[in-house]
This record gives structure tokens, sequence and C-alpha cells, in this order.
């Protein structure tokens, strides 16, 4: 294949993943996210590549986040929220039922809402990328997950533009909030 034909193909592939996602159940991930005290997002290797963009974008809305582990990270308990991207490890089933047994909220981005992990969850959001490879999931010429990575990525940079619109936040503002320790010159600020 050449990059053109790779291009088309990968382009391809993350819309069938975004274009299968239910809106009904972006719909509640919206709502389980405006009514959360705190945001606590997790996700492992290249998985935690989305979840600390999506942590990124949450507190330029002013969402108190955080991404699980980080030396920052407060006690989870009733009224926050824990969104775990991918949940199919048993890292993961470990951090949610630790979540749920201090009375969180659980709600999870992943391609196999059918396991345990989807079980424990309050709320799943099915985004069918490949993992593994099995009959559920959008098959995928790239390697290994790179499929449900990029298309988890998206579809919380998706969500976030969602969140805006129902919150009312301005880029503008949401600018604000971000860190000016750039040091971007005048002529880009």
């Amino acid at each position: 294949m050449n990059y053109g034909a790779l291009v088309s193909e990968v382009l391809a592939e993350n819309r069938q993943v975004l274009e299968a996602v239910n809106p009904e159940e972006v719909e509640r991930l919206l709502q389980e996210i405006m009514k959360a005290k705190t945001v606590h997002l997790y996700g492992m290797g290249r998985m935690q590549l989305s979840v600390r963009a999506f942590a990124m974008r949450l507190k330029h809305m002013g969402i108190d986040t955080y991404v699980v582990y980080d030396t920052t990270s407060p006690q989870i308990g009733p009224g926050d929220l824990l969104i775990g991207h991918c949940a199919v490890t048993n890292v993961e089933l470990n951090v949610v039922r630790l979540a749920k047994a201090a009375g969180a909220r659980i709600a999870l981005l992943t391609a196999h809402p059918e396991n345990e992990h989807g079980r424990l969850a309050d709320l799943c959001v099915r985004l069918p990328g490949q993992i593994f490879g099995g009959p559920q999931e959008v098959k995928s010429i790239q390697p290994m997950a790179s499929l449900l990575e990029q298309a988890l990525f998206l579809f919380t940079d998706i969500v976030v533009m969602l969140l805006m619109e129902r919150k009312g936040v301005s880029v503008e503002s949401m600018q604000k909030s971000h860190t000016n320790l750039e040091g971007l010159p005048h002529s880009f600020a």
C-alpha cells in the first residue's frame, strides 16, 4: 500500500467506528459528566493519550477533572464519575471495582460493554474499534488496538464540542484557562 491508500483506509475505519456509536449512549455520557462533582479518567498505555487530551479539554471548560494515579488525583467517591477508556484488562477491572466500592458512578468507553467491566458500569458507550479482532469489533489494517485508540481520541474531542454547546462555553473562554507558560509570541496570543 502507498501513503494515500493508507490514509483513506485509516480514515474510513475511524468513520465506521464513530458512526456505530449509539447517540443515546452519548447523551447519557454528557448528562453524567455535567452532573458529576469531579471526573476521574482512566486508561493505560496508548489509551491514556486520549485520556490526557480529554482531561485537558474538560479542565479548560471548568470541569473538575483528574487522571487516575496522577500525583494530584484526589479520592473518588459519591457524586464523582470515573470514565474508563477501553476497559478490557484485569487492571482496569480493579480500578472499576475500587471506584464502584467508593460510591462513584462508572462510565466506560469500550468495544466490549458485555464484559464484567461493563456489567459493573452505570453506563457504557460502545466504540467498536479493533482490540482483539473479535466479530463485534470493526476490523482494522492497523496493528493491535490502534483503531480504538484513535477513535477514542476523536470521540472525546466530539464530546467536548457537545459539552461546550450545552454549557455555553466558548473557545475564547477555554483559551483563558489554557496554560500561559508556553511563551507564545504576541502575534499568536
